[in-house]
């Protein structure tokens, strides 16, 4: 069993999953919000949350 994160952005009142963007060659892809372009990195809202997802395929 594994453990991974599932990001959202609540800038719409409701949990929205973010999408992952390929910022650059060096740089590693974020999730970013589709509404807002908050990241994890630049959440300056604080509208980020994350939830645990348990994997039982493990």
């Amino acid at each position: 069993m594994s453990t991974y994160r599932k990001w959202y952005c609540t800038c719409t009142g409701k949990p929205l999953e973010l999408e992952y963007q390929v910022a650059g060659e060096d740089e590693p892809e974020e999730p970013v919000c589709r509404r807002c372009g908050a990241s994890r990195s630049s959440d300056p809202r604080r509208t980020i949350i994350y939830r645990e997802v348990e994997d039982w395929e493990d």
